[in-house]
């Protein structure tokens, strides 16, 4: 082949360097497809964690003293027409 006929070699490295970048785009997207399956995986995962750690008995709290309630008595509305 003669040297006319011949690719430049700028134009015999854009094929290569479009699929190299073609390459890191789809290696992009099935990471982010893999991160958006873990993320969508870990909320039933953590509920079955917080659901398997809560504590099966609970302590009831001790009785509290009766506390004096005061009552006011009740205003006479009839001064207020």
């Amino acid at each position: 082949m003669s040297p006319g006929e011949q690719a430049s070699p700028g134009e015999a490295a854009a094929p290569m360097a479009a699929g190299a970048r073609l390459e890191a785009m789809r290696r992009r997207a099935g990471l982010a497809r893999v991160a958006v399956w873990t993320v969508i995986a870990a909320g039933p995962i953590a509920l079955a964690v917080a659901v398997a750690s809560t504590p099966t008995t609970v302590a009831a709290a001790p009785g509290a003293k009766p506390t004096a309630v005061r009552t006011v008595p009740a205003a006479d509305p009839g001064g207020y027409a």
